[in-house]
């Protein structure tokens, strides 16, 4: 059969609308081998009298017939050769039956073409509430000789119990074929959730930012798709996506409550995978538990982190999982998460009613080894899967491999007896996985699926009736949702963990009442930055270099806009709905005094979603999940009918109105305003909620004027970076620089080139002389009489938009502003510069060598005898008595030569922030006549500063968009 053939055939076998009418349970399957309960186990007496349906596959092995493990890293990993049975009762007797094979019939997939049958792939088995559906995840076989983007995607599959019909989910190829369709489970209101690369949403979001549509790869690899969490009718119609990480989302399961669980792969800052919860549509995505406690390092660094694989909901609301290495090891230990009760493995949620004693624990009393390595062998089996029984019997069906030994000689099998353990080099046997019903209070265990070798059965469930989760129903705001927002509402950015925290400004106001009395000039946090994280395209899309990067470190990123910080540290803002996002808490600056936040967040159209403050990412306590957190620092206003402290607010018609109890000024804000002349509805600021902008712009608009003056407005705004608009570009839309034209499209994108760039290169009259940057931060100048010279640049820092020698794939200024360098001097023919610099020199001149001291011997002579540093070039001489010496070498002039060496610059900018770039900013606040040669105070107007500060704080990438960085 050619690759044509085979091509059309797939896209025969993929089409979701196929439905396949399978045969009674009455032919044989899987389980026919021998197998005992061994591990010290004991039967269970108990039949369950319930379909099951489990996966039998071979043991998964590589080309060179090397062990395969799971590795939950790797969603889209494929193994061949699986196939889907059921069986009309849990007990070993019960006949098999194959319901997935038929999906591939022996007249498309003839024995000649393929005399291993037709070996394709399937996972993670779901169970309707009702008890009568199967869904899962399959991938057709392997189309050989096609390119990996031509091969089959995994797809959503369907079985219904009475009907015995199997077809797929989405009935359109194409549709079906979009992504790769993982993790399926059922939802309360009918539709369907699951784990995909579709990314539908994300990619309109590109369309929009003017970006071809793709789909994003993972933070640490562009080329590997990020998996994110989706919904459908069961149907296969109306596929929305539902969280936007960027990197994984998967693993998803409900809650009791109504809630998604699932596994968020944390690759902002940190490499944690830790379980979060979101709604069926999208909103109040957080964090649920073990941020920290499920991703420790071992204390012994031959070993990895342990993961949670096969994740299932118990009847009491806890989560059942496998747990076991990433990549290591067929199986593990089967252990329960109590994410009600804790957020942590040792943190329990206050106020909550824990089921355990601890966030996680073993289910088995026997202990179970999951470490990696020859000669680690677990003399009570391991776990491969588990699931549930919802009958009140405190039961789950597990895939289970007893433990075998083999002998290193005659490679007998042997039982795991403490005998057979002490037998040098005695190894593990190949693992034995059966189906087994375990009794979890007893500790027993009966065997449902007997172990084959070669053979492992896994992944088994129940088919029974069971009571569905709560349906969860969010309430929105249809306005924001027309406007395709959310709102972002902080009680106080100076809430930190529940504590006040002032950023280090040691001399700000002591506690939050004080706070929010204070003039403006004595509060540190003035603004909140808003961060968007910048998808990246694979190389099919974008073959761009990694330069691009800079020396950020492979980070790129947009602003959507910045918004003022109330007195009170509070804040309520519009954020563009649908996209992964970030804060910085900024001072009057518009630089950067908060930690980094490592967390990506989400908002859906018209969800509003409030949080208690900042988080200490030292502190060991609970932080972004609603109820595990410390107690709000700021409760808002402690009665109504009273203004906050200092200040006055309006209604639209100019009459003083007060704050409700509770509220914080950024909530009473959205309902008041300020006025220049109270009563005077003409001198009103409209009644609004705040949105962003992409200036920063600063107005007092809380202060009561019977008490103070008002502090001193100012303005950060693109359109003042130069008179000229022509010399220096807006990072943004024009639409955008409008003071009224922020919208949810808005982006501000900064690239060196564009940007920065310019500042350096741009006339500017300082003191009624035109001058630029690069007339003294540059090697080359021009004397009064038009002669080229060459010129050490002003304060070692070159601003020239020449090729740079570190990398010259980036301008010289870049680098020399954000990498260390060498420190340069005239060469002796003043033609060009050098970075071997003398120790000493005998012609002293502005260039800040020492004079050298010379010591002359007792003919006059130079000699560095008796020098302990001798600052001269010396080399070794052997006299005629084979005596060997140290002289000086001298000159054409019978000086000595002085020695060289080079002197590192330190650079006068940190991708750590502008705050981080003192060295750098604080030329333009401070002048000392005593030690500074130029006084730059004005030099750079607060408008540049900003784009500067806004820049840095964003790790000063290169680029911010990877399409810029191609012609």
């Amino acid at each position: 059969m050619n690759l044509c053939e085979s091509l059309l055939r797939q896209r025969f076998l993929l089409a979701a609308s196929l439905l396949v009418l399978l045969p009674g349970l009455s032919s044989c399957g899987g389980g026919s081998g021998g197998g005992s309960n061994g591990g010290g186990q004991q039967p269970d007496p108990v039949v369950v009298d319930l379909p099951i349906a489990y996966i039998e596959r071979p043991i998964p092995l590589d080309e060179d017939g090397e062990p395969v493990f799971p590795d939950v890293f790797e969603p889209a990993a494929f193994n061949p050769g699986a196939k889907l049975f059921i069986k009309a009762r849990a007990t070993a007797q019960a006949a098999a039956v194959d319901i997935s094979s038929a999906a591939f019939p022996l007249e498309d997939f003839p024995v000649e073409d393929f005399p291993d049958g037709p070996l394709y792939d399937v996972k993670d088995i779901s169970v309707h509430p009702d008890g009568q559906k199967l869904i899962f995840a399959m991938r057709a076989p392997e189309i050989e000789g096609a390119d990996e983007e031509d091969q089959p995607s995994w797809n959503i599959w369907e079985y219904q119990l009475e009907s015995k019909v199997l077809g797929g989910i989405i009935s359109a190829d194409i549709v079906a074929e979009a992504g790769q369709d993982i993790s399926p489970r059922y939802l309360t209101d009918g539709r369907i959730l699951f784990a995909s690369t579709r990314q539908t949403r994300s990619k309109a979001i590109l369309l929009d930012d003017g970006k071809p549509q793709y789909i994003a790869g993972i933070d640490s690899d562009r080329n590997e798709p990020a998996y994110v969490l989706h919904t459908m009718k069961d149907d296969g119609t109306d596929i929305q996506q539902i969280t936007y990480n960027q990197s994984h989302d998967i693993q998803p399961g409900l809650l009791p409550d109504g809630r998604v669980f699932y596994m968020r792969w944390d690759r902002l800052g940190n490499n944690n995978l830790s379980f979060y919860t979101v709604n069926p549509d999208g909103t109040n995505s957080q964090i649920y538990y073990g941020h920290n406690s499920l991703n420790e390092n071992p204390d012994d660094d031959t070993q990895t982190t342990p993961r949670l694989f096969n994740l299932n909901t118990m009847p009491d609301g806890r989560i059942a999982a496998i747990l076991k290495p990433s990549g290591a090891l067929l199986g593990g230990d089967m252990v329960v998460i109590d994410g009600a009760g804790f957020s942590e493995n040792n943190r329990p949620v206050p106020g909550a009613t824990g089921i355990s004693a601890a966030g996680q624990e073993r289910i088995s009393i026997l202990p179970v080894n999951i470490r990696e390595g020859e000669g680690e062998i677990s003399a009570h089996g391991r776990f491969a899967s588990l699931y549930p029984l919802y009958d009140g019997t405190n039961r789950l069906l597990v895939s289970w491999s007893q433990c075998r030994l083999q002998e290193p000689v005659i490679e007998r099998l042997l039982p795991c007896t403490e005998a057979n353990l002490a037998i040098p080099d005695i190894a593990e046997a190949e693992p034995f996985y059966g189906i087994w019903i375990y009794n979890i209070a007893q500790q027993t265990q009966q065997p449902v699926v007997l172990a084959k070798a070669g053979v492992m059965y896994t992944d088994a469930v129940s088919l029974e009736k069971i009571t569905p989760p709560t349906y969860f129903r969010s309430e929105v705001d249809t306005q924001l949702a027309q406007e395709a927002v959310g709102v972002l509402h902080i009680r106080s950015v100076y809430d930190v963990d529940g504590v006040f925290g002032r950023y280090g400004f040691n001399n700000a106001p002591a506690n939050l009442a004080a706070m929010a009395a204070a003039p403006a000039s004595q509060r540190p946090a003035r603004f909140l930055r808003l961060i968007k994280a910048v998808s990246m395209p694979d190389n099919d899309t974008l073959d761009f270099e990694g330069t691009a990067f800079g020396v950020s470190g492979g980070v790129m990123r947009e602003i959507l806009g910045y918004a003022p910080i109330e007195p009170d540290g509070s804040v309520k803002v519009k954020v563009p709905a649908d996209v992964a996002f970030t804060i910085e808490v900024l001072d009057a600056n518009g630089r950067r005094i908060s930690p980094l936040h490592n967390n990506w967040l989400q908002l859906r159209p018209g969800e509003v979603r409030e949080c208690n403050g900042c988080h200490n990412n030292q502190n060991d306590v609970a932080h972004g999940r609603a109820g595990a957190e410390a107690v709000a620092l700021n409760q808002g206003a402690a009665t109504s009918g009273i203004q906050f402290l200092n200040t006055i607010r309006f209604d639209a018609l100019g009459t003083p109105i007060t704050p409700s109890m509770g509220e914080t000024m950024a909530e009473f804000a959205t309902r008041s305003t300020f006025c220049e002349t109270p009563g005077n509805p003409a001198s009103c600021a409209p009644v609004a909620q705040r949105q962003p902008s992409v200036d920063i712009v600063f107005n007092d608009e809380w202060t009561d004027t019977a008490v103070r003056a008002k502090d001193a407005s100012f303005e950060y705004r693109y359109s003042a970076l130069a008179e000229d608009p022509a010399q220096i570009h807006a990072p943004t839309a024009e639409a955008c620089v409008d003071p009224d034209g922020w919208s949810s499209l808005c982006r501000i994108i900064i690239n060196y080139e564009t940007h920065i760039q310019p500042l350096w290169e741009r006339s500017r009259i300082i003191d009624t002389v035109e001058r630029q940057c690069i007339g003294c931060h540059s090697r080359n100048t021009t004397d009064a009489n038009g002669n080229s010279l060459v010129q050490v640049p002003a304060g070692q820092l070159e601003l020239t938009n020449q090729p740079s020698d570190i990398n010259n794939d980036h301008m010289t200024a870049y680098r020399e502003l954000l990498s260390a360098d060498l420190r340069q001097i005239l060469t002796d023919d003043m033609a060009g510069l050098t970075d071997n610099i003398p120790v000493c020199e005998f012609v002293v001149d502005e260039d800040a060598i020492p004079e050298c001291a010379v010591t002359l011997d007792l003919d006059g002579n130079p000699t560095c005898e008796g020098v302990v540093d001798c600052p001269f070039v010396q080399q070794e001489v052997t006299d005629e008595l084979g005596v060997v010496e140290l002289v000086l070498v001298l000159d054409a002039d019978g000086n000595p030569i002085p020695l060289t060496r080079q002197i590192g610059v330190s650079p006068s900018m940190s991708t750590g922030g502008a705050r981080a770039s003192a060295r750098f900013f604080n030329r333009f606040a401070n002048f000392d006549a005593a030690t500074d040669t130029v006084d730059h105070r004005g030099w750079l107007n607060n408008s540049e500063l900003k784009l500067l500060s806004e820049w840095l704080d964003i790790r000063a990438a290169y680029y911010n968009n990877p399409f810029d960085s191609v012609d």
